[in-house]
């Protein structure tokens, strides 16, 4: 048996903390009798989506979904904002972007993960002619601009609270355009430039790699390897899900693999891109907090638009009318887990065919479990096991009240104020545990199963 797939097993234990039953393809387990801790929101930040204008979203937008990490860079800003390869003023235009995102985020007590190859220019729209660190075994145009750099942090006071994010996305060719071995030294030699200047005063974070942490990938290996040889470990370890298929159980243990394999240590995990465009909806957030918040590792919401609608919309939580906003389907999704889901978090399984996820906490009065279905409709099943370690009977009936996340005509962009009620059923169990049906008729919908305590 694989490596990684022995540690997903193990972590499958974990979660489940207690005898593991036996799953078929459509069942989630929700376990009340393991507590994983005060909830954090992990799943609440956002890639760009902030305007450049302060306070243009009113904030009551940003509080209500407890928003708490924030990661841009001035990615698109057009000319005269193409960043430091283009010169001086182009750069300081798109430093001011980064800033007043950067301020944003303070606003709110939220972290920020700085994209200093946005900064520099390598966001994606570079054309093919564009420079990189390094070329020629030349550093002095990227020694310059981290000098510069470094005077415009500490001249802004921006230190913190403040993640740097040493380069986006280094395994494709969009982003990073020469070869591995020519980002390591970029990566070494910057790594102890941000040490050297502010200490541990900044975080660092990384790879930041399109591709997942598995054992079969070869791009993590000569990073892990290199990173430990180096002594350049990141404070965050951080990778992007957005393939559209995967998941974080696998990626944590080929993480964990790669961390034994080279004697590297714990730190915190930062999925800093999660989720396609079509999983940009109720039930797809849905599944994706269940996922982030399975393993504890933070999220910011992976952002697919372009130009100056990357810096608006709160990553598709929101559209607009005019200069009036308003919340999606989704937005309500991630309210509802910010300021209902209180108390302390329950481990929960996916189904087997990871298609059905489940977050559920427990407060004072209610437990509540949220779900959604990754991009499909079908049937699946809810298991809630250990009803008696809420003080619940062993067998009887269980009252559950049901609300749905639907989205409006608009998919992404259409306003929906408000969850819907769908109402109580009485369910019938024995066992201290009891089952019933999730009828996804739609891939967006998500839903909240409550029940009194």
């Amino acid at each position: 048996m694989r490596w990684d797939l022995v540690q997903a097993l193990a972590l499958v234990q974990l979660a489940s903390a207690g005898p593991v039953k036996t799953r078929d393809t459509v069942t989630a387990q929700v376990n009340f009798n393991n507590n994983t801790g005060t909830p954090q929101h992990l799943a609440s930040g956002l890639l760009y989506g902030v305007p450049d204008t302060l306070n243009q979203i009113p904030a009551h937008f940003y509080q209500n979904i407890g928003y708490n990490y924030e990661r841009a860079g001035g990615a698109q800003v057009a000319a005269p904002g193409r960043g430091w390869i283009w010169g001086l003023t182009e750069y300081k235009n798109r430093f001011k972007s980064a800033l007043s995102n950067y301020q944003t985020a303070r606003e709110y007590d939220a972290t920020f993960i700085f994209l200093i190859h946005d900064l520099w220019g390598a966001d994606g729209t570079q054309n093919s002619s564009a420079p990189y660190p390094g070329d020629n075994g030349d550093w002095t145009s990227w020694d310059e601009y981290l000098t510069q750099l470094f005077s415009d942090i500490k001249a802004n006071s921006m230190t913190t609270g403040l993640v740097i994010d040493i380069w986006n996305e280094p395994d494709l060719t969009a982003f990073w355009n020469r070869d591995q071995s020519q980002y390591l030294e970029m990566w070494g030699r910057t790594y102890y430039k941000f040490r050297a200047e502010f200490g541990t005063a900044v975080e660092l974070s990384g790879p930041a790699s399109a591709g997942e942490p598995v054992a079969s990938n070869t791009w993590w290996q000569a990073w892990a390897s290199f990173v430990a040889s180096n002594q350049s470990i990141p404070d965050q370890y951080a990778w992007h899900m957005e393939g559209g298929g995967g998941d974080l159980l696998s990626a944590q243990a080929g993480l964990n693999y790669w961390r034994s394999t080279y004697n590297l240590p714990s730190k915190l995990i930062n999925i800093n891109e999660y989720g396609v465009y079509d999983e940009q909806v109720p039930a797809g957030s849905a599944w994706w907090i269940g996922q982030l918040e399975r393993i504890n590792a933070r999220g910011l919401r992976g952002n697919w638009l372009s130009g100056t609608n990357l810096h608006d919309y709160m990553a598709s939580l929101l559209g607009k009318s005019g200069s009036t906003y308003y919340p999606n389907g989704d937005y309500q999704v991630y309210k509802y887990y910010y300021q209902n889901m209180t108390g302390y978090r329950v481990g929960t399984l996916p189904s087997s065919d990871l298609k059905l996820e489940a977050y559920a906490t427990v407060g004072s009065d209610y437990a509540r479990v949220l779900v959604g279905v990754r991009v499909a409709t079908g049937t699946w099943e809810l298991e809630l096991n250990s009803l008696s370690s809420l003080g619940l009977p062993t067998s009887g009936t269980l009252n559950v009240h049901t609300w749905g996340f639907p989205v409006a005509s608009d998919v992404h962009y259409g306003e929906v104020d408000a969850p819907t009620d769908l109402g109580w059923y009485g369910h019938a169990y024995s066992g201290d545990t009891v089952t019933f049906p999730v009828y996804q008729t739609d891939e967006v919908t998500a839903y909240v199963f409550e029940f009194a305590i």
